[in-house]
This record gives structure tokens, sequence and C-alpha cells, in this order.
């Protein structure tokens, strides 16, 4: 494949369930924290609208937080719950559309990556699948059942919200070492009962969580999961070790529901697996 045409394939439409795009160009999401009380304002309106304007096919929202109060620890983050935010993202969806692009929020829980004491829930403890930080500190207690089954709820009632409101899809955060990544990460999950385990069996949290927004959208409302190998601390983390480990860990999130990967990768100038090639090196042969 020549570089042209590699490039060339960006600008061709795109369709997956009732989501159309004009092209294949994505913007990825990054965090700004410029909505006061988790409310997403004008400034926030006319900074996405832009980049609808501008040709960008597939808006992907900066992390947004499910209803649970220790879902995030800096509070103008925006939130994806609650009449105010919610008739904000309404009126950013309706604004993007009408200027030509697609969007969809990326759904996002911290977990043990919450710092203690801080608002908008000062009170509100780190959750974590064993309650442990990426730096091997004790926060809190394992998650329970119950708050396991509170979380899926309220990322399933996100999932509802976001297609009730016109989003064309929805991305969950499932990296860079927050809460459902850190159900994934042997070093954060240190459980022995069935959401602990190997590899394979770590993956049911977000199975879970895949299953109930699905059931929340039907069958044609695109899910995207964005994962990592690495981790805030360390970026040399890993998963999983050889392409064949990473199948099999990424089959049970398929089966659950889930129809677009969202790979994120830090150090794309060294090869994920050895003998194989980097992001970079497949890019200068293309």
């Amino acid at each position: 494949m020549n570089q042209a045409h590699s490039v060339q394939s960006l600008f061709q439409p795109f369709t997956l369930g009732n989501m159309k795009l004009s092209n294949r160009i994505v913007m990825a999401p990054m965090t700004r924290a410029f909505s006061p009380g988790g409310v997403p304002g004008d400034d926030v309106l006319n900074y996405y609208r832009r980049r609808a304007e501008n040709g960008v096919g597939l808006i992907v929202t900066e992390g947004t937080v499910i209803n649970h109060p220790a879902a995030s620890s800096n509070p103008n983050v925006p939130h994806f719950h609650g009449d105010k935010a919610l008739n904000g993202w309404a009126k950013i969806v309706k604004s993007v559309h009408e200027a030509g692009g697609r969007i969809i929020p990326q759904l996002w829980h911290v977990g043990t990556q919450r710092s203690i004491g801080k608002p908008p829930n000062p009170e509100s403890l780190p959750i974590g699948p064993s309650g442990l930080t990426d730096e091997g500190l004790i926060v809190n207690e394992p998650m329970t059942y119950r708050e396991i089954d509170a979380v899926v709820e309220a990322f399933a009632q996100a999932a509802a919200d976001a297609k009730r409101l016109g989003f064309d899809g929805i991305e969950l955060h499932g990296a860079h070492g927050y809460l459902i990544d850190q159900f994934f990460w042997e070093k954060t999950n240190q459980r022995n009962d069935h959401y602990g385990g190997n590899f394979i069996d770590r993956t049911r949290f977000a199975v879970e969580i895949i299953q109930a927004c699905r059931r929340a959208v039907g069958p044609d409302f695109p899910i995207i999961f964005r994962y990592s190998q690495w981790k805030r601390r360390p970026f040399s983390a890993k998963l999983v070790e050889t392409p064949e480990q990473l199948a099999q860990f990424l089959f049970p999130l398929v089966d659950a529901g889930v129809d677009i990967f969202h790979c994120s990768t830090r150090r794309f100038w060294e090869p994920e697996f050895e003998g194989h090639l980097s992001i970079l090196q497949v890019g200068q042969r293309n």
C-alpha cells in the first residue's frame, strides 16, 4: 500500500449500525475540565462544533463521569448525569449534528485514581477491585458485589441517556489504569472471586458493563471500548504478553457487545510484542 492510497482511505465514508460517518477522521477524547460543576456550557458547545465544522467525521468527547460519587475528583470534569449536565450535552449533540458531524460521549470512572478528599464529593473514598492504587497503596476495602452492581447500572444508565439525547454511540473508558482497567490489571486486581483470576477472568467486570450497556441501547447503537496495555504508572505495564493472549483477552469483550476497539498506545515507537513492528515502523512502511 502506498502512502497516497493509505491517506486517501481516511476520507472514505464509514457506517456502523445506525452511525454513518462522512469520513474516518476521529477526534480522540481529551480531558479539558472546562465544565464548572460538571455542566458543559456554551464554550464547550462551541469547542466541539468547530471540530465538526472543520471536517472531523467522529468526535469522541472528553471523559464524562457516570453517576457515582467516587467517579471523579475534579469538579470541572463534565458529568453525564443530572438534568443540567444532560441538557448541556443535548445542546452540544444538536449543534454538532447541525454542523454535519457525529459525536459520542466517553463514559468514565477513575476508580482508585480519585484523590481522597477532593470535590465534587470530598467524603467519598476511591473504589477499586481490591482497593489498591497503581502504586500498591491501600485506599479502601475491595469493592463489594453491591458496589459493583451499582457501577454497572450507572454505566448502563449513561448509555441509555446517550441514546436518548441523540448521540451516535458511546465509548467506554477501559484504559490508562482507571476503574475498568483496574479490574483488568493483576497489580490492582488481587481478588480471588469470579472478578479476579487470570487475564481472561479479569474481564468479567467489563463484560458485565458492556452487556448492561448493550441491553440499554439495543443492537444497532455502536459501543466503542478504549483499552491500553500501559498505565499512568508505569507506562511499561502490560495486560498481555503475546498477540495470542491479546486475542483471548479481547474475545469476551467482543462477545459481550463491543463493536470497535480504541487501542491507546503511548510509546508508539516501541513494538508492543517482541518480533513485531511498532506503530511508527508500520507508518514508515506505508
